[in-house]
């Protein structure tokens, strides 16, 4: 009888690669289908900026300078000293009688300097701007003594509303601001100059019993934060007119990428940088109502010697 013969021993198992060898395995894999790929395709030439040159944004300078406003109706100017990209600089935008905004000045010029603001003026008188405007001004005493002297009575003086009330409001606790910022604006929200003219005078004998200085700053400027009322055209206009808000947002997107050039370049390039913008700029609302408003400015004269 045969015995049966003893199973052959089972070979031993042998390991596969671990996970991390199978993980280097794949990033190979993918950096050779990489390198691959990126030698068929071939490389995208680099493209230079284009450079503007000083002289294009000098030719932009001539061309503001050289503008006739005999040949075009401006009714409105916001006009401002500013600081922007570490100069001191005059800006005025204007609207015209269709609505559209137009740059009108961009010249460097301290904020005090009321010799300067007077020559700025006077040449703009010169090239047609000189009466029948609304101008709408900060709180700067040396740009309204000037426009006093070399416009007087011939334009319409509006208080920058948000300067006014930045100024009145400053030394007030934040519960009070709260109250008389309210206050203000329904005051300056009234269609009617003389209610509103009431309402403000009530409010900095109010103010003045909280805070002397801060009613001494609302009285003076009182009148000349109601021009647009006393013209009538309250109701049909832009109420946009009466503060300075545009003009800032303005100056701040014209100054983008500017801080990179020499110093004394940054004057000729923001009032490059500012026409540049002019063509995108909306027109005011309610332009349709602007001949009546022109026809408004005209009619009646204006109070701008009580500005303060």
């Amino acid at each position: 009888m045969n015995s049966l013969s003893p199973p052959a021993p089972t070979p031993p198992l042998q390991e596969g690669p671990s996970a991390q060898e199978l993980h280097m395995a794949l990033v190979r894999h993918y950096a050779d289908v990489l390198r691959l790929l990126t030698q068929r395709i071939a490389p995208i030439p680099a493209v230079s900026p284009p450079v503007e040159s000083a002289s294009d944004w000098e030719s932009a300078v001539s061309l503001l300078a050289r503008r006739d406003w005999n040949a075009e109706t401006i009714l409105h100017l916001w006009l401002q000293p500013s600081y922007v990209l570490g100069l001191h600089v005059l800006v005025g935008v204007g609207v015209n009688l269709q609505g559209n905004r137009r740059i009108v000045l961009v010249t460097e010029c301290g904020p005090q300097d009321q010799t300067c603001m007077e020559a700025v003026l006077d040449d703009l008188s010169l090239r047609g701007l000189h009466s029948g405007m609304l101008l709408t001004l900060p709180g700067n005493v040396a740009l309204q003594s000037a426009v006093a002297r070399v416009w007087g009575t011939r334009v319409w003086v509006q208080r920058c509303l948000n300067t006014v009330m930045a100024e009145a409001l400053s030394g007030l606790d934040p519960d009070e601001v709260l109250q008389f910022r309210h206050r203000l604006q329904q005051a300056w929200n009234d269609s009617d100059a003389a209610q509103a003219q009431t309402s403000l005078q009530t409010i900095t004998k109010q103010l003045t019993k909280v805070n002397r200085s801060s009613g001494d700053v609302l009285g003076r400027a009182l009148e000349s934060t109601l021009t647009l009322q006393r013209t009538g055209e309250l109701i049909r206009s832009d109420r946009g007119l009466r503060v300075l808000n545009s003009l800032n947002t303005l100056l701040l997107r014209a100054g983008r990428g500017i801080s990179a050039i020499p110093v004394h370049q940054r004057g000729i390039r923001l009032c490059a940088a500012l026409l540049e913008q002019e063509p995108k700029l909306r027109r005011v609302r309610h332009a349709a109502y602007l001949p009546q408003f022109m026809s408004a400015l005209k009619a009646h004269p204006s109070t701008s010697s009580s500005i303060s």
